[in-house]
C-alpha cells in the first residue's frame, strides 16, 4: 500500500468535508486513524477554511463533546476515531443525534478487508455497527489506485447532502492499510490529484445540490383555520429552534391561546407548572376545552402534558423541521415541514393570517378570551398554592429549582441532565430568555458532561449545567473537558447519594436502593480536585446564590455540590402531586 495514496484519501475528504461546511472536528487517540487525524491537522491550518481541533482521549465523551458542539453550531460536526472498540464507544451520541437531528459525520478508521474476522488485532466489524440510529452509511474500501478521486468525492458529497435533508448521524469507514507514517512522495501525490485538480484549485465543493423551498404564504393559506369561528387554542412548544419567543407569543396574543412551553423551548409559559397542576383534575378539563392545539417541536419532559395531548379530540397541528415522527400518541394530525431558518417567518405569517382574517360564525371571541384567562389565572394560584407548602429556608432540589432563574445572569446558557433534574425544572423554573440545552432524545444520563462542554465551547457564554450526582459519576472523565473553558461555568451536583428518580417507582421499598436507587456514599469534592476545578458545596439557598454567582463571574470551572436526603425529592414531588390532585375544585 502506498504511504501517498492513503494520505492523500484521506486529505482529499478532509478538505472536502471543510467545504461542504465542517469547521469543527473532534479526535481521539490511535494510530489506524493517523492518515485522518494529520489530514485534520493539515485542514486546520488552511488559509481560507481551517477547521478548529478538539480533543478527548475518552471515545463515549468525544462523541457527545461533538454532539454538544452540533447542537449549539446547528451545522455538521466530524469525529475521528481509530478501529475497534473506539468506534462502538460513539454509539450513544449517535442514538442521541439519531433522535434529535443534530448532524455529526463519524470517520472511523478501519481493518482492510483481509483483517476482517481472522483473528488480527483489534478488528471487528465496523460497517453497519450503527445500525438504524445514522440516517446513513458509506462503507469505503481501503485506498487503491484503481478507483478515481472523483468517485470518492461524489460519495462523500451524495452522503452529506442526504444528512443535510434528513439531520442526524452519518457514518464514513474508513479501512487503512499499513504504511501510515514515513516520508511521502511529491511525485506521487502530484500525478494522484491530477485528476481532482480543477476541484483542488476552485474551492468549491465537488457537487453542489441546490434544493428549492417554496416560502409563499399563498400555498398555507388554505390551512390557516382550522375550525369556523374563533378557536380555544393551545400553544404547546417542546425542542424548537431559538429565538421563537416574539414570534410564539404574537400568535398566541392573536389566537388569545394558552401556551405551555417546555424548558428546552426558551419561551415562557402562560400557565407554568402544568406538569403539576394538570393532575388537577379540573384544570385537566379546563383545559379539553381545547378545539385547536398548535405544537412546535418534539421531544415533551412532562409526562402529564403527554397524557393530555394523547386523549385531546382539538385540531391538531404538528410543526417539525423534518419528516421524523414526533408524536408517540399517533394521534391524526396535520403535520407541517418546516426548516428551521423559517420558523420565526411562518409563525409571524400564521399570526398575520389569522389577524386579517374575517371570523366566520362561530364562538364568541369574549367567551375565548375568558378561557383563556380563567385557566391561566387558576393554574398560577394552583401553582402558588403548591409552592408554599414548600420550605424556602432549606436547601432541597425542589428549592435549588424554584431559585434558579434568578441564579441566571442575563446573558447565561444553562444546560439541563436528564432523570429527576429536568422533570423539577418542567415544574419550578421559568428560563425563558436563557438558551436551554438538553439531551431529550434517548434521555439518557451518559455524556452529558461533556455534551454541555461542546455546547459552551461553541457559543462561548457563562454556563450553567445542572444534573444529578449518578449522572456526573457516569460522565466522569468528561471533567477533564472543562480544565480549560471559554466563558466562566458552574457545575451544579444534586447529590442525592444515587437514583432519586426510582424514588417514586411502586417497587418494594427494601428492593429500592439495592437494585435502583443504588446509593454511591461519595462526594465530589476530591473529583473536583482531581480535574482542578474549584469547589463549594453551599449549605443554605443564600450559599448557592454567592456560589454560583462566584463561579459565573470568575474564569475557569467550579464544581457546586449540593447534598441532599435521600428519598426527599421523590417524597416531596409524589405529595404535591396527590395533593394537586385531591384538591378537585378551585379553592
Amino acid at each position: 500500500m502506498s504511504l501517498s495514496l492513503t494520505h492523500t484519501w484521506a486529505e482529499v475528504m478532509i478538505e472536502e468535508l471543510s467545504r461542504l461546511g465542517i469547521r469543527h472536528i473532534c479526535i481521539a487517540p490511535g494510530s489506524r486513524s493517523t492518515p485522518l487525524t494529520l489530514a485534520a491537522v493539515k485542514q486546520s491550518q488552511h488559509p481560507q477554511r481551517p477547521v478548529t481541533i478538539h480533543r478527548h482521549f475518552d471515545e463515549r465523551g468525544l462523541g457527545y463533546l461533538a454532539l454538544g458542539l452540533a447542537k449549539s453550531a446547528r451545522e455538521p460536526v466530524a469525529v475521528i476515531v481509530t478501529s475497534g472498540t473506539a468506534v462502538a464507544n460513539l454509539l450513544p451520541a449517535v442514538v442521541e443525534s439519531g433522535l434529535t437531528g443534530e448532524p455529526l459525520v463519524i470517520l472511523s478508521a478501519d481493518r482492510p478487508f483481509e483483517l476482517i474476522d481472522c483473528g488480527a488485532n483489534q478488528a471487528i466489524t465496523q460497517s453497519g455497527l450503527f445500525s438504524s440510529h445514522v440516517t446513513a452509511e458509506l462503507a469505503l474500501p481501503a485506498p487503491t489506485a484503481e478507483i478515481p478521486l472523483p468517485a470518492l468525492l461524489t460519495r462523500v458529497d451524495q452522503l452529506l447532502a442526504r444528512q443535510a435533508e434528513q439531520g442526524g448521524s452519518v457514518h464514513i469507514n474508513c479501512p487503512f492499510r499499513e504504511p501510515f507514517y514515513g516520508e511521502r512522495d511529491e511525485t506521487e501525490e502530484k500525478k494522484l490529484r491530477e485528476s481532482v485538480a480543477h476541484w483542488w484549485q476552485s474551492g468549491q465543493c465537488y457537487t453542489r445540490y441546490h434544493q428549492a423551498r417554496c416560502c409563499a404564504m399563498s400555498e398555507w393559506s388554505p390551512w390557516f383555520r382550522p375550525s369556523s369561528g374563533s378557536p380555544r387554542t393551545v400553544i404547546v412548544l417542546g425542542a424548537v429552534p431559538a429565538g421563537l419567543s416574539e414570534a410564539v407569543e404574537s400568535l398566541a396574543s392573536a389566537l388569545h391561546a394558552i401556551i405551555l412551553a417546555d424548558p428546552q423551548s426558551g419561551v415562557a409559559s402562560s400557565a407554568p407548572g402544568y406538569d403539576l397542576w394538570l393532575n388537577h383534575p379540573d384544570l385537566f378539563q379546563q383545559l379539553n376545552q381545547a378545539q385547536w392545539v398548535i405544537q412546535l417541536g418534539g421531544r415533551l419532559v412532562s409526562k402529564r402534558l403527554g397524557q393530555w395531548l394523547a386523549q385531546t379530540q382539538a385540531h391538531y397541528w404538528l410543526i417539525s423541521e423534518h419528516t421524523q415522527a414526533l408524536d408517540p400518541n399517533h394521534q391524526s394530525l396535520e403535520q407541517f415541514i418546516v426548516p428551521h431558518p423559517h420558523w420565526s417567518f411562518w409563525l409571524q405569517a400564521l399570526a398575520e393570517s389569522v389577524t386579517n382574517t374575517d371570523s366566520a360564525p362561530g364562538e364568541d371571541i369574549d367567551s375565548v378570551k375568558t378561557w383563556q384567562q380563567t385557566l391561566i389565572r387558576e393554574a398560577k394560584h394552583q401553582m402558588q398554592q403548591a409552592a408554599t407548602t414548600l420550605s424556602h429556608t432549606a436547601l432541597s432540589e425542589h428549592s435549588v429549582f424554584q431559585q434558579l432563574p434568578a441564579l441566571l445572569p442575563k446573558r447565561a446558557d444553562i444546560f439541563i441532565g436528564n432523570s429527576l433534574a429536568i422533570r423539577l425544572v418542567d415544574i419550578w423554573s421559568d428560563l425563558s430568555g436563557h438558551r436551554v440545552f438538553a439531551n431529550r432524545g434517548a434521555s439518557g444520563i451518559d455524556g452529558l458532561l461533556a455534551c454541555a462542554a461542546g455546547v459552551q465551547r461553541y457559543r462561548a457564554q457563562p454556563m450553567l449545567v445542572v444534573l444529578g450526582d449518578t449522572s456526573a459519576l457516569y460522565d466522569l472523565n468528561s471533567f477533564a473537558l472543562w480544565r480549560e473553558t471559554s466563558a466562566p461555568a458552574a457545575i451544579l451536583i444534586l447529590n442525592n447519594n444515587g437514583g432519586g428518580i426510582f424514588d417514586a417507582l411502586p417497587v418494594d421499598q427494601t428492593l429500592c436502593d439495592t437494585y435502583y436507587r443504588m446509593p454511591h456514599d461519595l462526594g465530589f469534592e476530591h473529583i473536583a480536585a482531581q480535574f482542578s476545578l474549584g469547589f463549594h458545596q453551599p449549605a443554605t439557598p443564600d450559599d448557592l446564590v454567592v456560589s454560583v454567582n462566584q463561579a459565573l463571574t470568575t474564569p475557569g470551572a467550579d464544581v457546586i455540590e449540593v447534598v441532599t436526603p435521600a428519598g426527599e425529592a421523590g417524597q416531596v414531588l409524589s405529595e404535591c402531586l396527590a395533593a394537586m390532585a385531591a384538591r378537585g375544585t378551585y379553592a
